[in-house]
């Protein structure tokens, strides 16, 4: 799905370069054949995020009747590829994208919002070491999700402060039938000497699934200028399972410089019903850098995870990803 859309972008982007002022000179005749394929790339990174920065902006005008253009635009366009080999599956691709909207001209405290999410719980159960590939508990089980979904809506951003946010998002979930949905979040961070406490709250209610709840303590200590500790405790509810599960994840990661991190992850899962009792364990450690420009990532991640249901034994797993971001450079 996301090849095709690429390519007809592309071709776009090289028939369309002068309405967007993303000529070249000409290229040299003895210029190598990864030289005119690094300057096309560019020309169509840039000629993606310049039209969607439009795009954005002409909306908003449509909205609020002010042609601010100097205002500064964070839309973007975020597409990605992963290839997941887990020990006695075969190896999982999966192509995707996302879209940010972004209106500036709107009110200080109502924001629009269209944008493709991850699911909550997914993201509060999971190790974020292998982010499109999330692997959670259920029923005693490891169960790998891919829950993504389209959103619109507003957010009404209650208090907006550097270390305290909180805002309620009302709108619907783009499935079909659309599933109406209301969020209550509230974000505080405490900054002490030695370490930096973070408190997070989540009330969920959609009319599919019910309510949910994510209630979240992350302790975060900078050990020096390349090494960063977050300590994450995340408890969750929802109506579908009708009982709380507890989570815990460590990670650690350094900064190799150069736009270059290493992670490495541990976490484990609870289950707090019918008795308090841990179902499964994940170990991760993932290395990150930009390939090309500033707009093209690549990630390696490899570990295992630990399921009650199979006694422990572990489950290897390993991760190729590739991001790539379009957002017009100010």
């Amino acid at each position: 799905m996301f090849l095709p859309f690429l390519f007809l972008v592309s071709f776009n982007a090289f028939s369309q370069t002068e309405a967007v002022d993303v000529t070249s000179p000409p290229l040299d005749e003895q210029s190598t054949t990864s030289q005119v394929l690094t300057k096309e790339a560019d020309m169509t990174n840039k000629f993606i995020a310049t039209k969607w920065d439009l795009i954005n902006r002409s909306v908003d005008t449509f909205f609020t009747n002010e042609g601010n253009i100097s205002e500064q635009n964070k839309s973007s366009v975020y597409a990605y590829t992963s290839f997941t080999k887990s020990e006695g599956n075969k190896i999982s691709s999966e192509f995707d994208f996302q879209v940010k909207f972004d209106f500036p001209n709107t009110t200080k405290n109502l924001k629009i919002v269209i944008e493709k999410q991850n699911d909550d719980i997914a993201d509060a159960l999971s190790d974020n070491a292998v982010s499109n590939n999330k692997t959670i508990t259920q029923d005693g089980k490891t169960v790998t999700t891919r829950n993504t979904h389209y959103t619109a809506g507003a957010n009404y951003f209650l208090n907006r402060s550097k270390y305290f946010v909180s805002f309620i998002h009302i709108g619907f979930r783009l499935d079909l039938p659309l599933n109406p949905n209301m969020k209550l979040d509230l974000e505080k961070i405490y900054k002490f000497r030695y370490i930096d406490i973070g408190l997070l709250q989540k009330f969920i209610l959609y009319r599919q699934e019910g309510f949910q709840e994510i209630s979240q303590l992350s302790l975060g200590k900078k050990l020096n200028s390349w090494l960063q500790a977050d300590f994450v405790h995340s408890l969750v509810y929802t109506d579908e399972t009708d009982h709380f599960v507890l989570r815990h994840n460590l990670v650690v990661t350094q900064d190799l410089g150069r736009e270059r991190t290493l992670s490495y992850s541990v976490g484990a899962n609870a289950q707090l019903s019918p008795v308090y009792n841990y179902d499964s364990y994940d170990a991760s450690i993932s290395y990150r850098q930009l390939v090309y420009n500033k707009w093209l990532y690549g990630s390696l991640a490899v570990g295992a995870n630990f399921a009650k249901s199979d006694h422990f034994d572990d489950e290897k797993f390993v991760q190729i990803r590739f991001d790539i971001f379009f957002q017009k450079e100010h």
